[in-house]
């Protein structure tokens, strides 16, 4: 180092031995191990200086300053004053050259990172992230041996990789794992025995951080090399760029899930809406309006006309118990199974088509532990008279055109409650005006700000309020008060209805 900053710095040893010079001095010298590095005056070897001082950097003897031809305290001071400027700046130097090869091996650290996330950029598993974190650590870090692995909180899509395949105790491996998930730190390893020939090396194994939790680990093995502190500190850089890149493919494979089941619900709620009437029927003498709103993409609600020739209009309201996916699924079983019957019974009524269906549906629906309540109807035009069978369907609400409005209780349990079904006929004489609403209870419980349910009290004021409108004005202005009511909460319950409103005469 000496001869270095010799080289470097040679004007300012010069400018040290004129002043020795000019102070009397008959030679100037800089030695090292006993050899001469440079001397002033050219052809003086000082060979018996009549001063030495020794320059000392962390109590080690870096060279020697040599005057000849003075002597005495004061100038043996001066010149160890000299030999302490000289230390100093030697220190500076080491310390720039420490600064410098850090910087460079910073410099390589970034550049090395910045490929591994190049590297990681394509991989859409957690084992292909960690695959390929480890073959770059092996690649930056000259390892010999690597290993990773990736514990989730269900633990069902849990692995372990090595590189070299199987050249590690696994065991011994899965211990250091949990360990230092326990510590949550690192941990550094020597003496550690590699069972593929007995020998023994060093081992580093990083935990690494995932959504908040060591989830996984990742270590290096060497029979040979120690790991420096600036091994490990490029190994924390991986772990931590594999850590980001997990967290971004877990992020991804959810986003991709989500979509996937944004699809399948696009598409079952295109579905149920196709088993939906696509028009509304025109049946002689009644207006009807009927529509259904799913509480999410999908509900447990339906709605249903039957219409043959030679046989009286049927129309049909339901309700599966829950929401979602696992309702519509049951919705459609009941909805398929009523009108099944509806169509292909001999003699088809409310009653018989009701018991008929709670028969076929009973097993399914306990061994699920769900029922459906259902309105079903049937009119006759020729004596504006409706015949309906209700099993446990509420809210159904009959509005004269003068008078108030009456709630018609079910007469029987509801679909899967019990083996048979104990609805009955019921009969009612739609005159002119009269207005039959065959709603499902998410009217009914519709909550606002204050969670104040919209009331059957509520409902029924409201229809005998819409009373004068058309069957499509009534369930407008039905919506259109609950949207109102609700003050923009989100809905908790499937909304359907059918609404039948007897020809003005």
């Amino acid at each position: 180092m000496l001869v270095a900053l010799l080289s470097s710095q040679y004007a300012r040893f010069k400018a040290l031995a004129d002043a020795w010079l000019a102070l009397g001095a008959m030679a100037f010298g800089v030695s090292q191990d006993g050899h001469l590095l440079a001397y002033w005056p050219a052809g003086h070897l000082l060979v018996r200086p009549s001063l030495c001082v020794p320059i000392l950097l962390d109590d080690e003897e870096m060279g020697e300053l040599r005057v000849a031809g003075l002597s005495g305290l004061h100038y043996e001071q001066r010149l160890r004053a000299d030999a302490e400027i000289l230390a100093y700046v030697l220190q500076l130097e080491r310390e720039l050259q420490q600064m410098t090869a850090e910087l460079v091996t910073s410099q390589d650290q970034q550049v090395a990172l910045y490929r591994l996330t190049q590297t990681m950029r394509d991989h859409l598993t957690v084992e292909e992230t960690l695959r390929a974190v480890l073959y770059e650590a092996l690649r930056m870090l000259k390892a010999e041996l690597g290993y990773a692995m990736y514990v989730p909180v269900d633990a069902q899509s849990a692995f372990f990789v090595q590189l070299p395949t199987a050249t590690l105790g696994a065991e011994l491996l899965w211990q250091i794992f949990w360990q230092a998930q326990i510590q949550e730190q690192e941990m550094y390893l020597s003496d550690v025995a590699f069972d593929t020939s007995g020998a023994t090396g060093y081992m580093l194994h990083l935990p690494i951080k995932v959504r908040g939790a060591y989830l996984a680990g990742m270590g290096l093995a060497s029979t040979t090399n120690e790991f420096t502190s600036p091994d490990k500190r490029l190994v924390r850089a991986i772990a931590d760029q594999a850590s980001v890149q997990i967290e971004r493919t877990l992020l991804y494979k959810e986003m991709v899930d989500q979509a996937k089941l944004r699809t399948e619900m696009d598409l079952a709620r295109r579905v149920q809406l196709d088993l939906l009437p696509r028009n509304l029927p025109h049946i002689a003498g009644i207006d009807i309006c009927a529509t259904s709103r799913p509480a999410y993409e999908v509900g447990g609600d339906f709605y249903d006309f039957i219409i043959q020739e030679g046989r009286p209009f049927m129309f049909v309201t339901g309700d599966v118990t829950g929401k979602g996916l696992s309702a519509a699924l049951l919705m459609t079983m009941t909805r398929s199974a009523i009108h099944s019957k509806a169509r292909f019974m001999p003699y088809p009524t409310p009653e018989s088509v009701m018991r008929q269906s709670n028969e076929d549906l009973y097993n399914d629906f306990t061994r699920v532990g769900v029922f459906a309540t259902a309105f079903i109807g049937q009119y006759d035009a020729t004596s504006h008279t409706i015949t309906y069978a209700n099993a446990g369907h509420s809210p159904v609400i009959y509005q004269p055109s003068e008078g108030e409005p009456v709630l018609l209780r079910a007469d029987g349990t509801a679909i899967g409650i019990l083996a048979i079904n104990y609805s009955r006929n019921q009969r009612l004489i739609l005159r002119p005006g009269d207005v039959l609403v065959v709603a499902t209870d998410g009217f009914s419980d519709m909550r606002n700000g204050a969670d104040e349910n919209f009331g059957l009290e509520r409902l029924m004021e409201l229809i005998h309020t819409l009373r004068k409108y058309a069957a499509e004005g009534i369930v407008k202005g039905m919506f259109d008060a609950l949207d109102h009511f609700g003050q923009g909460r989100a809905q908790d319950d499937d909304q359907t209805l059918i609404v039948i409103k007897r020809n003005e005469l």
